[in-house]
């Protein structure tokens, strides 16, 4: 009878180790979850680039200064997917990626390339958007520089740590790179004579020329080299949400698109 009930103890002991082991297990998981973290805060909050049209701006609704743009409205698409509300906080882009690896934002959905060194430092999405590059000058250089070899004795306009960075550099190597923290920046670089010519993407660009009626597109393109434009996460954010905003990108990536072409006409030019 000792024998059996021995036995009988040792097997309900091995069986609540075993459980309180499965619930420690669970317990782990669901907190190292960045997605669950997420869900449990009710908020996702966002790092963007505070002007950047069409992809997102500053603008006035209800006497309110909010922001808009095609980013913007992934914004809305991923926190609703999630269940959450969202916030967003706006910043230069050299500042999104330390805002990121310090935690003070959950992901930067703000057009973002997935470059080489950007992903030593943050895990990405898959690409929800790829553009088409092109350097703009004023109308009273467009004979000028219809000869596109004239680029690499000028000064051309960037925006720090932008795709067009490395790609201008790369395009006419003997060119001044002049770094801006803005795209707002570029078109009165060029207007006030301190750069040459700016680069940007076309929809980007025909906003800007809207603005500026003084300047025009070159007929340099460059299909942008890189990835294209993606969601990026902390590099230690967890697998489950990454695969989850993977299925949202997938689900409006065709849709933003056409939000591109829609703000780039209703962008405020004034």
């Amino acid at each position: 009878m000792k024998h059996r009930l021995s036995k009988r103890f040792i097997y309900i002991v091995t069986l609540v180790g075993a459980l309180l082991l499965f619930l420690t297990g669970c317990g782990k998981s669901s907190s190292n979850s960045s997605l669950q973290k997420i869900k449990n805060r009710g908020t996702l909050e966002v790092g963007m680039i505070s002007s950047n049209p069409p992809y997102e701006y500053q603008t006035t609704k209800k006497g309110k200064q909010v922001m808009d743009g095609s980013d913007v409205q992934l914004v809305k698409k991923v926190a609703k997917s999630l269940g959450v509300k969202y916030k967003i906080k706006t910043m230069d882009l050299d500042g999104l990626l330390p805002a990121l690896q310090a935690h003070k934002v959950d992901m930067l959905i703000t057009s973002m390339s997935p470059t080489p060194e950007r992903k030593q430092g943050a895990k990405f999405s898959n690409v929800y958007y790829k553009s088409t590059n092109t350097l703009v000058v004023r109308k009273s250089d467009k004979i000028k520089y219809s000869n596109t070899d004239k680029f690499n004795n000028s000064t051309i306009a960037v925006v720090n740590n932008s795709t067009q960075q490395p790609m201008i550099k790369k395009a006419f190597p003997n060119a001044t790179m002049k770094n801006l923290g803005k795209v707002t920046d570029l078109a009165l670089a060029v207007n006030n004579g301190k750069a040459d010519a700016f680069s940007i993407d076309v929809p980007t660009a025909k906003i800007l020329l809207r603005q500026n009626p003084n300047l025009t597109m070159t007929s340099w393109k460059h299909h942008d080299s890189t990835a294209g434009a993606a969601i990026a996460f902390s590099k230690n954010a967890s697998s489950d949400l990454v695969k989850k905003v993977n299925k949202i990108v997938a689900k409006n990536k065709n849709q933003y698109s056409n939000w591109v072409l829609e703000y780039a006409e209703k962008v405020p030019t004034n």
